[in-house]
Protein backbone atom coordinates (compact mmCIF):
# COMPACT_ATOMS: atom_id res chain seq x y z
CA UNK A 1 0.00 0.00 0.00
CA UNK A 2 1.11 3.59 -0.63
CA UNK A 3 2.39 5.36 2.44
CA UNK A 4 3.86 8.83 2.96
CA UNK A 5 7.19 9.76 4.47
CA UNK A 6 8.25 8.06 7.70
CA UNK A 7 10.73 9.90 9.91
CA UNK A 8 12.65 7.72 12.36
CA UNK A 9 13.97 9.63 15.38
CA UNK A 10 16.88 7.76 16.98
CA UNK A 11 17.88 6.22 13.66
CA UNK A 12 21.43 5.44 14.78
CA UNK A 13 20.43 3.35 17.79
CA UNK A 14 20.30 -0.43 17.78
CA UNK A 15 16.59 -0.66 16.98
CA UNK A 16 16.62 2.50 14.89
CA UNK A 17 19.19 1.06 12.49
CA UNK A 18 17.24 -2.18 12.16
CA UNK A 19 14.02 -0.26 11.47
CA UNK A 20 15.75 1.92 8.89
CA UNK A 21 17.11 -1.15 7.10
CA UNK A 22 13.70 -2.87 7.13
CA UNK A 23 11.74 0.14 5.88
CA UNK A 24 14.31 1.07 3.24
CA UNK A 25 14.46 -2.51 2.01
CA UNK A 26 10.68 -2.53 1.59
CA UNK A 27 10.72 0.64 -0.49
CA UNK A 28 9.27 3.14 1.98
CA UNK A 29 10.07 6.84 1.82
CA UNK A 30 12.01 7.00 5.09
CA UNK A 31 14.30 9.57 6.66
CA UNK A 32 16.43 8.77 9.71
CA UNK A 33 17.49 11.40 12.25
CA UNK A 34 20.26 10.94 14.78
CA UNK A 35 20.64 12.89 18.02
CA UNK A 36 22.82 15.47 16.28
CA UNK A 37 19.92 16.24 13.94
CA UNK A 38 16.93 15.86 16.29
CA UNK A 39 17.93 15.95 19.94
CA UNK A 40 15.11 15.34 22.41
CA UNK A 41 16.83 17.64 24.91
CA UNK A 42 16.39 20.59 22.56
CA UNK A 43 13.37 22.87 22.81
CA UNK A 44 10.13 22.03 21.06
CA UNK A 45 10.46 24.87 18.54
CA UNK A 46 13.79 23.53 17.29
CA UNK A 47 12.35 20.04 16.95
CA UNK A 48 9.30 21.43 15.13
CA UNK A 49 11.48 23.31 12.62
CA UNK A 50 13.47 20.18 11.75
CA UNK A 51 10.48 17.88 11.38
CA UNK A 52 8.26 20.39 9.56
CA UNK A 53 10.80 20.58 6.73
CA UNK A 54 10.48 16.81 6.23
CA UNK A 55 6.65 16.82 6.00
CA UNK A 56 6.25 13.43 7.70
CA UNK A 57 3.17 11.24 7.47
CA UNK A 58 4.44 9.35 10.51
CA UNK A 59 7.06 10.02 13.17
CA UNK A 60 8.56 6.93 14.80
CA UNK A 61 10.41 7.52 18.07
CA UNK A 62 13.06 4.89 18.74
CA UNK A 63 15.31 7.34 20.62
CA UNK A 64 15.43 6.81 24.38
CA UNK A 65 17.55 6.87 27.49
CA UNK A 66 17.89 3.11 28.09
CA UNK A 67 20.48 2.77 30.88
CA UNK A 68 18.26 1.22 33.56
CA UNK A 69 20.74 1.60 36.43
CA UNK A 70 21.90 4.97 35.12
CA UNK A 71 18.31 6.22 35.31
CA UNK A 72 18.30 5.59 39.07
CA UNK A 73 21.48 7.61 39.46
CA UNK A 74 20.40 10.37 37.07
CA UNK A 75 16.60 10.46 37.01
CA UNK A 76 16.47 14.02 35.70
CA UNK A 77 18.18 13.03 32.46
CA UNK A 78 16.03 9.92 32.00
CA UNK A 79 12.87 11.97 32.47
CA UNK A 80 14.14 14.79 30.24
CA UNK A 81 14.60 12.36 27.34
CA UNK A 82 11.93 9.68 27.81
CA UNK A 83 9.17 11.83 29.31
CA UNK A 84 9.73 15.42 28.22
CA UNK A 85 11.35 14.51 24.90
CA UNK A 86 8.42 12.29 24.02
CA UNK A 87 5.99 15.05 24.92
CA UNK A 88 7.76 17.40 22.50
CA UNK A 89 7.76 14.85 19.67
CA UNK A 90 4.15 13.81 20.23
CA UNK A 91 2.93 17.40 20.28
CA UNK A 92 4.93 18.28 17.17
CA UNK A 93 3.46 15.23 15.42
CA UNK A 94 -0.03 16.46 16.29
CA UNK A 95 0.79 19.97 15.02
CA UNK A 96 2.03 18.50 11.73
CA UNK A 97 -0.98 16.17 11.47
CA UNK A 98 1.42 13.22 11.50
CA UNK A 99 0.87 9.80 13.06
CA UNK A 100 3.04 9.27 16.14
CA UNK A 101 4.60 5.90 17.00
CA UNK A 102 6.47 5.44 20.27
CA UNK A 103 8.69 2.49 21.24
CA UNK A 104 8.21 1.52 24.90
CA UNK A 105 9.30 -1.33 27.15
CA UNK A 106 8.28 -4.30 29.28
CA UNK A 107 9.68 -2.35 32.23
CA UNK A 108 6.42 -0.41 32.51
CA UNK A 109 5.18 -3.53 34.35
CA UNK A 110 6.02 -4.61 37.91
CA UNK A 111 6.56 -8.32 37.21
CA UNK A 112 3.94 -9.50 39.71
CA UNK A 113 2.24 -11.97 37.39
CA UNK A 114 2.52 -15.57 36.30
CA UNK A 115 1.67 -15.11 32.60
CA UNK A 116 2.99 -12.94 29.77
CA UNK A 117 1.63 -9.40 29.84
CA UNK A 118 -1.12 -8.33 27.46
CA UNK A 119 -1.22 -4.80 25.99
CA UNK A 120 -4.28 -3.95 28.09
CA UNK A 121 -2.72 -5.02 31.41
CA UNK A 122 -2.21 -2.26 33.96
CA UNK A 123 1.24 -0.70 33.97
CA UNK A 124 3.01 -0.27 37.30
CA UNK A 125 6.74 0.43 36.85
CA UNK A 126 9.12 -0.23 39.74
CA UNK A 127 12.13 1.77 38.58
CA UNK A 128 12.87 5.23 37.17
CA UNK A 129 13.48 3.97 33.65
CA UNK A 130 10.09 2.25 33.57
CA UNK A 131 8.35 5.31 34.97
CA UNK A 132 10.00 7.58 32.42
CA UNK A 133 8.89 5.30 29.57
CA UNK A 134 5.34 5.10 30.94
CA UNK A 135 5.17 8.90 31.00
CA UNK A 136 6.14 8.74 27.33
CA UNK A 137 3.24 6.37 26.65
CA UNK A 138 0.87 8.79 28.35
CA UNK A 139 2.04 11.68 26.17
CA UNK A 140 1.76 9.56 23.02
CA UNK A 141 -1.84 8.71 23.87
CA UNK A 142 -2.88 12.18 25.06
CA UNK A 143 -1.43 14.11 22.15
CA UNK A 144 -3.38 12.41 19.37
CA UNK A 145 -5.79 9.61 18.58
CA UNK A 146 -3.53 8.61 15.69
CA UNK A 147 -0.79 6.99 17.74
CA UNK A 148 0.93 3.66 18.25
CA UNK A 149 2.59 2.52 21.47
CA UNK A 150 4.99 -0.33 20.69
CA UNK A 151 6.29 -2.18 23.74
CA UNK A 152 9.25 -4.48 23.27
CA UNK A 153 11.70 -6.26 25.57
CA UNK A 154 15.28 -7.47 26.08
CA UNK A 155 16.41 -6.17 22.68
CA UNK A 156 19.57 -7.30 20.96
CA UNK A 157 20.83 -6.75 17.43
CA UNK A 158 23.82 -6.40 15.16
CA UNK A 159 24.24 -2.64 15.37
CA UNK A 160 25.21 -2.29 19.04
CA UNK A 161 26.91 -4.24 21.81
CA UNK A 162 24.23 -6.22 23.62
CA UNK A 163 23.63 -9.14 25.98
CA UNK A 164 23.99 -11.76 23.26
CA UNK A 165 27.23 -10.31 21.90
CA UNK A 166 28.62 -10.07 25.45
CA UNK A 167 27.84 -13.74 26.10
CA UNK A 168 29.46 -14.77 22.80
CA UNK A 169 32.57 -12.75 23.62
CA UNK A 170 32.83 -14.21 27.11
CA UNK A 171 32.44 -17.77 25.77
CA UNK A 172 35.14 -17.31 23.14
CA UNK A 173 37.53 -15.91 25.75
CA UNK A 174 36.44 -18.37 28.47
CA UNK A 175 35.88 -15.34 30.70
CA UNK A 176 33.76 -16.14 33.79
CA UNK A 177 30.43 -14.30 33.99
CA UNK A 178 27.76 -14.27 36.68
CA UNK A 179 24.29 -14.32 35.12
CA UNK A 180 21.01 -13.74 36.92
CA UNK A 181 18.63 -16.69 37.23
CA UNK A 182 15.56 -14.87 38.54
CA UNK A 183 14.84 -12.28 35.87
CA UNK A 184 12.48 -13.83 33.33
CA UNK A 185 11.49 -12.14 30.11
CA UNK A 186 11.50 -12.40 26.33
CA UNK A 187 14.73 -11.77 24.39
CA UNK A 188 13.82 -10.02 21.14
CA UNK A 189 15.92 -9.75 17.99
CA UNK A 190 15.75 -6.32 16.38
CA UNK A 191 15.27 -7.92 12.94
CA UNK A 192 11.98 -9.50 14.01
CA UNK A 193 10.90 -6.41 15.94
CA UNK A 194 11.63 -4.05 13.04
CA UNK A 195 9.63 -6.22 10.64
CA UNK A 196 6.66 -6.27 13.04
CA UNK A 197 6.86 -2.52 13.65
CA UNK A 198 6.50 -1.93 9.91
CA UNK A 199 3.38 -4.10 9.86
CA UNK A 200 1.83 -2.21 12.76
CA UNK A 201 2.63 1.41 11.89
CA UNK A 202 1.31 1.09 8.34
CA UNK A 203 -1.86 -0.75 9.37
CA UNK A 204 -4.04 2.16 10.45
CA UNK A 205 -5.10 0.17 13.53
CA UNK A 206 -3.98 2.62 16.19
CA UNK A 207 -3.35 1.62 19.79
CA UNK A 208 -0.93 -0.25 22.04
CA UNK A 209 0.97 -3.32 20.85
CA UNK A 210 3.45 -5.77 22.28
CA UNK A 211 6.17 -6.21 19.69
CA UNK A 212 8.50 -8.86 21.08
CA UNK A 213 9.61 -12.36 20.23
CA UNK A 214 7.60 -14.97 22.11
CA UNK A 215 8.32 -17.28 25.03
CA UNK A 216 9.83 -16.81 28.48
CA UNK A 217 13.36 -17.52 29.70
CA UNK A 218 15.68 -16.42 32.50
CA UNK A 219 18.80 -14.43 31.75
CA UNK A 220 20.92 -17.42 32.78
CA UNK A 221 19.05 -19.91 30.60
CA UNK A 222 19.18 -17.45 27.73
CA UNK A 223 22.95 -17.22 28.13
CA UNK A 224 23.29 -21.01 28.09
CA UNK A 225 21.09 -21.18 24.98
CA UNK A 226 23.24 -18.56 23.24
CA UNK A 227 26.38 -20.59 23.84
CA UNK A 228 24.72 -23.81 22.73
CA UNK A 229 23.35 -22.24 19.54
CA UNK A 230 26.79 -20.87 18.69
CA UNK A 231 28.53 -24.18 19.45
CA UNK A 232 30.44 -22.66 22.36
CA UNK A 233 30.96 -23.89 25.94
CA UNK A 234 28.82 -22.47 28.73
CA UNK A 235 30.67 -23.70 31.81
CA UNK A 236 32.11 -20.21 32.33
CA UNK A 237 28.60 -18.97 33.19
CA UNK A 238 27.86 -18.77 36.90
CA UNK A 239 24.19 -18.59 38.04
CA UNK A 240 23.34 -15.99 40.67
CA UNK A 241 20.24 -14.35 42.15
CA UNK A 242 19.88 -10.65 41.43
CA UNK A 243 19.46 -10.14 45.18
CA UNK A 244 23.12 -11.08 45.56
CA UNK A 245 24.21 -8.34 43.16
CA UNK A 246 24.37 -4.61 43.69
CA UNK A 247 22.15 -3.11 41.00
CA UNK A 248 20.95 0.46 41.38
CA UNK A 249 17.55 -0.29 39.84
CA UNK A 250 15.07 -2.98 40.70
CA UNK A 251 13.85 -5.04 37.73
CA UNK A 252 10.53 -6.81 37.22
CA UNK A 253 11.15 -10.47 38.05
CA UNK A 254 8.77 -11.66 35.32
CA UNK A 255 8.03 -9.49 32.29
CA UNK A 256 7.44 -11.52 29.10
CA UNK A 257 5.12 -9.80 26.62
CA UNK A 258 2.25 -11.49 24.81
CA UNK A 259 2.23 -10.20 21.23
CA UNK A 260 -1.10 -11.82 20.41
CA UNK A 261 -2.27 -11.53 16.82
CA UNK A 262 1.09 -10.14 15.66
CA UNK A 263 2.20 -13.80 15.71
CA UNK A 264 5.83 -13.02 16.51
CA UNK A 265 8.46 -15.78 16.19
CA UNK A 266 9.85 -17.52 19.27
CA UNK A 267 12.88 -16.03 20.98
CA UNK A 268 14.86 -19.15 20.00
CA UNK A 269 14.03 -18.55 16.33
CA UNK A 270 15.14 -14.95 16.71
CA UNK A 271 18.42 -16.01 18.29
CA UNK A 272 19.27 -18.37 15.42
CA UNK A 273 18.37 -15.68 12.88
CA UNK A 274 20.66 -13.21 14.65
CA UNK A 275 23.55 -15.68 14.71
CA UNK A 276 23.01 -16.37 11.01
CA UNK A 277 23.06 -12.62 10.34
CA UNK A 278 26.34 -12.27 12.23
CA UNK A 279 27.86 -15.13 10.23
CA UNK A 280 26.81 -13.49 6.96
CA UNK A 281 28.35 -10.16 7.98
CA UNK A 282 31.58 -11.90 9.02
CA UNK A 283 31.76 -13.72 5.69
CA UNK A 284 31.53 -10.41 3.85
CA UNK A 285 34.43 -8.85 5.73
Amino acid sequence: MAFGRIVVVGARGMLGQAVMADLTGKGYNVVGLGSDQCNLLHDAEAIHRILALLEPTLILQTAAYTDVDGAERNPELAMAINKDGTQKLAEVAAQLDAIFAYVSTDYVFDGHTDRPYLPEDKANPINTYGRSKLYGEVWAKESSDTHYVLRTSWLYGRHRKNFVSMILESAREAKPMTIVTDWIGTPSWTGNVAHAIERVITSGAYGTYHVADQGAVSKYDQAVAICRAAGLPSDHLKPVSYKELNFSAQRPAYSPLNSGELAMPSWETGLHAYLAELATVTDRV
